[in-house]
């Protein structure tokens, strides 16, 4: 029994007090009955291919002492070493470490033993730690710190001297992760480069699945992301145009509130909207209405989708009841809004008669105001209709009919 699966065994009846304690739960079921392969009890899994190369591995190792212990099986001989070396790398970045072996095979005695290179692939779980898994940077002890030369004789020459914003100059890692999606997958870096290093296993012999859902979503082809990037920018213009609508002089009633209706700004759209950069050699302008018009035998244009935002304004009770001069009163307002934006901060503005649209860094903000008065007549006039209903035709609004009520 090695260390890891000492800490699995505790790990597992931990979790076997917790489903028996909890009475919400059929502890039976889920322990007894529920087939846990490793697959979906860790975060990340890997395979180590090509057995055969364990063998050079514990040349490298110098295990020749462990080799003879095991009779010659360098799959056993080296798996401790191996199961050490990374504990050692991923350390505050998993909480648990598994491994599977696979049985001892069985053969007649009329014919020769298997081939220890003919075993199936070893098989490895990693349990994550969510807020240190993703870090990109590995900090190690200061450059005269004893422990200096163990982490650089780790990491080999991934490990620098570093200086931080605190002053501490420290040898430190820096690995890739541009993106959040990359950031997810620094542990397959890590054990790629110490089985590497230390092991001599080539990457071509490492098999990893890891953030399995993010292949389906992944958007980009030279810096490969899952739209949390995008989000954030989206957010930070939104923030942006939000700060000079609050600073708008000259608009007619002063806003009251500024609030995002798109599910980009609360990280919930699967596939952000994208900044797009239009190459106007495929457009013509239209004289009047100085609008974009796809050129004839040019490519359509792609699809900008608008980011919905709805702005308060104040109330007044100068608004007029009928609700066609309501509806020539917003549109007024969308022209005086885009008029300012335009004016003011130089964005490219479409006033329509129910919104207004906002070109801001390859978005398009499309801009909505609401007043609390439009909302009260809608109010006033729903409860009339009700009290008319309720006169015409009783019991149609939940009103009992007089002829049904018992003496």
């Amino acid at each position: 029994m090695t260390a890891c699966t000492y800490k699995q065994v505790q790990h597992e009846a931990s979790l076997s007090m917790q489903f028996w304690d909890d009475p919400t739960v059929d502890g039976f079921h889920a322990l007894l009955m529920t087939p846990k392969p490793m697959i979906r009890t860790s975060d990340h899994v890997f395979q180590l291919c090509e057995l055969v190369k364990l063998q050079s591995s514990c040349k490298k190792l110098n295990l020749l002492s462990e080799l003879m212990d095991h009779s010659g099986n360098y799959i056993d001989a080296a798996l401790p070493f191996i199961l050490s070396l990374l504990q050692r790398g991923l350390d505050q970045r998993i909480h648990l470490l598994t491994h599977s072996l696979s049985p001892d095979p069985e053969w007649s005695v009329e014919s020769e033993a298997p081939k220890h290179k003919a075993q199936p692939p070893l098989s490895f779980g990693l349990i994550l730690r969510p807020e240190l898994a993703a870090s990109v940077l590995e900090r190690g002890p200061p450059a005269d710190s004893p422990k200096a030369a163990e982490f650089r004789q780790l990491w080999g020459s991934h490990s620098e001297l570093r200086r931080f914003q605190d002053g501490a100059i420290t040898e430190a890692v820096l690995w890739n992760g541009e993106t959040s999606y990359e950031k997810r997958l620094v542990p397959r870096q890590i054990i790629a480069h110490l089985l590497q290093l230390h092991a001599g296993i080539p990457e071509s012999s490492l098999r990893y699945v890891g953030a399995m859902v993010d292949d389906v979503i992944k958007m980009g082809h030279e810096v490969p992301s899952t739209g949390e990037e995008q989000s954030l920018k989206v957010v930070q213009s939104y923030d942006d145009l939000s700060r000079k609508l609050w600073r708008l002089e000259g608009l007619p009633l002063s806003i009251t509130s500024v609030q995002g209706a798109h599910p980009a700004l609360r990280y919930t759209q699967v596939f952000p909207p994208v900044p797009l950069k239009l190459d106007y050699s495929f457009f013509d302008r239209e004289k009047i209405s100085r609008s974009l018009v796809p050129k004839e035998g040019k490519p359509c244009p792609a699809y900008i989708t608008p980011v919905t935002v709805i702005c308060h304004m104040e109330g007044s009770g100068k608004w007029p009841h009928d609700h066609l001069a309501i509806r020539h009163i917003r549109a007024a307002f969308h022209i005086s809004l885009g008029e300012l934006l335009s004016k003011q901060h130089r964005y490219a503005c479409k006033p329509c008669p129910s919104h207004l649209d906002v070109w801001k860094v390859g978005l398009c903000a499309c801009l909505t105001n609401e007043n609390y008065s439009w909302h009260i007549i809608n109010l006033l006039l729903m409860l009339i209709c009700l009290c008319l209903c309720a006169c015409v035709c009783p019991g149609w609004v939940g009103i009992p009919h007089p002829g049904s009520i018992p003496p």
